[in-house]
Formats: structure tokens, sequence, C-alpha cells
């Protein structure tokens, strides 16, 4: 079977386990994340070399275990302020992350794990807290990390001609990432009026996601560059690994939640 094949294959069914997810709603949502959580971690100890039971299957099982706990005992309702500290605290491990990466091209796991983990823990209680359209909202936002991932692939295949950051990801142009995100924030200002009905407008939504998920995908191929490795597991047959499918929410998750809870 082609690559082609399995990729497309593998990734209707991830699109099916995270929309399916979304749509079933509480307590779903709350255990796909934890599911996301674990298969994180355990990709994160085996790029950092950490091959320990506990840094491969307990640390994992415990953090995933929070979240199933949270969501199924339930948590205190948070406020934009506890989202935004989450989201302060997350920067300061990609930053430590970052720095180790740099100076020594090892990661870091411990600072690595709390930046995989905190965003998804966040998804997890702002959706089990808000029940008001909390599904339409995150189809919203997965939805357009999807399609601005193609758009942006389509548009840089047919006029890219400048890298964005050659560095780190040379194929990406910024005709295709300029591009990608116009189109982008047309269809899902279409898919809003015509389908989600959501009260804020997709094209306030809409381009704050893309903002942050491009640099979420930078993050990890920046991380897989300098650790080098092509792919950051084999989970997903023509994706690769966890990190590799989902590397654009780690980093535009909390700033979503915290522009919501804002407007």
């Amino acid at each position: 079977m082609s690559n082609l094949v399995l990729r497309i294959i593998f990734g209707a069914l991830y699109v099916l386990l995270m929309v399916g997810g979304t749509v079933m709603g509480t307590p779903f949502f709350g255990v796909l994340m934890a599911l996301l959580i674990f298969l994180s971690i355990n990709e994160l100890a085996t790029l950092a070399k950490k091959e320990s039971t506990q840094h491969l299957w307990i640390n994992p099982a415990a953090f995933a275990g929070v979240v199933l706990y949270l969501t199924f005992l339930g948590s205190r309702e948070l406020s934009v302020s506890a989202y935004g500290i989450m989201l302060f605290i997350q920067l300061c491990c990609l930053y430590l992350t970052y720095s180790e990466l740099q100076r020594k091209q090892t990661l870091n796991f411990i600072s690595g794990t709390l930046y995989l983990a905190i965003p998804l823990l966040a998804l997890a209680i702002w959706f089990m807290q808000n029940e008001e359209h909390n599904v339409e909202y995150v189809l919203f936002y997965l939805i357009t990390i999807w399609v601005y991932d193609s758009m942006a692939y389509v548009v840089g295949k047919a006029i890219g001609k400048r890298p964005i950051f050659p560095r780190v990801s040379p194929k990406k142009t910024i005709e295709g990432t300029v591009g990608g995100a116009i189109v982008t924030v047309l269809v899902m200002s279409l898919l809003n009026i015509y389908w989600l009905h959501l009260p804020v407008q997709a094209y306030f939504l809409a381009p704050a996601v893309i903002f942050f998920a491009i640099f979420g995908d930078f993050v990890e191929s920046y991380m897989k560059r300098k650790i080098g490795v092509k792919d950051s597991g084999n989970i997903l047959p023509g994706h690769g690994g966890v990190l590799d499918r989902i590397d654009s929410i780690y980093l535009s998750a909390l700033p979503y939640l915290v522009i919501l809870l804002l407007v």
C-alpha cells in the first residue's frame, strides 16, 4: 500500500476520532484529551531518550489520569486569568525546552511534558465547564487548523517561492502561509454563517488560531531538526506520530480559549 493511501486512510481515521470525541461531548471529549496527553508524553519520552518505565508509561498515565479525574468528577470553574496563567507557564516551558535544544541539542523532558500536557488539560476543563456552543467552538477550532494546513500546502505548491523559515521548515513558503490563511478565513466565515452559527465572527477567531498554529508547527519542526529525527513516532502511518499530527494544537489551544473567554 502506497504512502499516499496510508496517509489518506489514517488521516481520515484521525479526523473521525477528533470529531467523534467532540460531538459526543462529555465525558468522551475528556477521554480523548487524556488519550492524546498519554500518547504525546510517551512519544516525548522516546525522543528525549527517557526509556525507563516511569518516563514511558507512569508519567504519561499520571497526566492522563488527572484529565480523567477532572472529566468524571468535575473541577472548580476557572476564570480567564487562570487560563492566562496556564498559558504563561506553557510559554515558560517552551522557552526552557528551546534553550536546552539550542545549547545541548537534547530535550528537556520536564518542560517538554508540561508544554504538551497543559493545553490539552485546559481544553478538557474548558469543554466540561462551558456547555453552550462548546462543541461548535471546538469544531471551529479543529476545522480551522485542518483547512489551513490543506490550503497552505495547495497555495504553496501553486505559487510558493520564498521559504518563511528556511532553517526550520524549508518547504513552507511565505506565499503558502499568507494565501492559506486568507482562504481559510473565508472558508471558516462561510462555515460559521451556514453551519456553526457562533456568536463570535469567524474573521476574528480564525486568524488568531492560524497565527499560533503556525508557530506550533514550527516548534515541532525545530525540535525534530535539532535532535535529528524525521517523525516523532510511527503510530499514524503516513503521518508519523501524535506530535506530528497535533503539533499545531499545542501552542494554539490556550490562546484560543483566552480569546473566547475575553470576548
